[in-house]
């Protein structure tokens, strides 16, 4: 209950410096931005588990992930509310526009310019996932999946989709084996 509350109070605190980006039914690209008046915004954060990840469009690893991330959520979006965030202090509208265009990418995500959602996850990397239950509490975090061997080096195959079985434990209501990883990528510039 103490992490709703916190969440809510920042949330509400700071949410004109925040920005929700997707695409809409025609696909074009709808910003809305979230204002403390807007309860429909907020009472949404109640709901159901989430799934967070931590991008930068200009990322490469992040570039690499983006039919993972899709799929997932494709999977997974009736279950859980999934989100993306841009944690940097600097936000390139354009940059961010052509990164969702081009790729698809099709989570609604968030601006956190003033990296109040990065400072509650303690993010450090993107791409970074988390996985939180009803109450916030964070159950998974880390890597995606086991490409990503070390920065730079990409492996042939999968045979661990950490965030994925993470999932569906949590769906099941079994005991998720693995809890963190330690996510590889680019280092999420702090302020």
């Amino acid at each position: 209950m103490k992490n709703i509350i916190t969440l809510l109070l920042i949330f509400l605190y700071c949410c004109n410096n925040l920005v929700i980006t997707q695409k809409n039914e025609e696909t074009k690209i709808a910003v809305i931005e979230l204002i403390s008046n807007e309860s429909d915004s907020i009472k949404t954060i109640h709901k159901r588990g989430k799934v967070f990840f931590a991008i930068d469009p200009e990322c490469p690893l992040c570039i690499s992930y983006t039919n993972t991330i899709n799929d997932l959520y494709s999977t997974f979006q009736d279950s859980l509310d999934f989100y993306a965030f841009l944690p940097s202090p600097v936000y390139s509208k354009e940059k961010t526009d052509l990164f969702i265009e081009k790729y698809h990418f099709n989570l609604p995500i968030i601006v956190d310019t003033n990296q109040i959602i990065t400072s509650f996850l303690d993010a450090r990397i993107t791409p970074e996932c988390f996985l939180l239950d009803n109450n916030l509490n964070t159950l998974y975090q880390g890597l995606i999946d086991n490409w990503i061997k070390e920065l730079g080096r990409k492996g042939q195959n999968v045979n661990s989709r950490y965030l994925k079985n993470a999932i569906i434990s949590q769906l099941k209501s079994d005991s998720i084996l693995i809890k963190k990883t330690n996510a590889i990528g680019c280092v999420i510039e702090r302020f």
